[in-house]
């Protein structure tokens, strides 16, 4: 706890790699409240395969992300080149994302919930609303892996189909987890408390920098309002891929 607020502090300060030690703190201190809760540090100690397998999709999901932003125009970094990318993609994306899980079930278990997918009786709704999820996801990937491979896609598009996967990814979850709604609002907070924890320090360290957007480019506390929006996507993201990679049923 001590390493990851004081790697924020040093972000504030302006030093310029502040993020990779917060990110790693920041994991490794929730993991361990977590452990009981066989949550993602439990899974690299004790079933490596699907942690991998976890560990790997968000990755994929995320380099291709980050290059489609490149490719847009939204960010950059000033201070990495080369093999140094190699630092973002394989530590500083997808282990913010498991900080990003671990937030969510040190909240659920403050609140006294606990995750658990929900076997439900399936309606001619539900299986609607899983394949046309399904469908948003891949569209989804599949512009941003265009994006990234170099082929022209408008940024506005992809924000659309982004939005509405989001829509129905969040309306899927209560179909597969207990008290959905619970869930629903402890995903908002984390992906404020995310926004706040992950942003502000770069807003003065500048490890990276935000362009000019198409959409939502309103500032609010230094950070446009597309990456608040962002975050939130971010913790579904993840969660999605927790619930459907690790915890479903058919994966035990």
């Amino acid at each position: 706890m001590v390493g990851w607020i004081s790697f924020a502090f040093a972000g504030l300060k302006g030093f310029p790699f502040w993020y990779g030690g917060f990110v790693l703190c920041f994991w490794f201190a929730f993991g361990l409240l977590n452990y009981p809760q066989k949550t993602s540090l439990w899974l690299l100690t004790n079933r490596r395969v699907p942690f991998l397998l976890f560990f790997g999709a968000l990755a994929g999901v995320l380099v291709l992300l980050d290059q489609f932003a490149l490719n847009a125009r939204l960010w950059y970094y000033p201070i990495y080149r080369g093999w140094w990318f190699l630092w973002v993609y394989l530590v500083l994306y997808p282990v913010s994302a498991l900080g990003q899980l671990e937030l969510f079930h040190f909240l659920a278990r403050f609140f006294r919930e606990r995750l658990l997918f929900k076997h439900r009786k399936e309606s001619a709704g539900h299986r609607a609303l899983d394949v046309a999820e399904a469908l948003a996801f891949l569209a989804m990937v599949g512009l941003i892996a265009l994006s990234a491979a170099g082929v022209a896609t408008v940024p506005n598009v992809l924000f659309l189909v982004a939005l509405l996967w989001l829509l129905l990814a969040t309306v899927k979850l209560a179909f597969h987890i207990t008290h959905a709604t619970h869930y629903l609002l402890i995903l908002v907070v984390v992906g404020i408390i995310a926004a706040l924890l992950n942003e502000f320090p770069s807003t003065v360290a500048f490890e990276w920098v935000y362009l000019e957007a198409p959409l939502l480019m309103f500032v609010f506390l230094g950070v446009p309002l597309w990456v608040w929006l962002g975050w939130y996507w971010y913790a579904v993201l993840t969660l999605r891929l927790w619930i459907f990679l690790v915890l479903h049923p058919k994966v035990r």
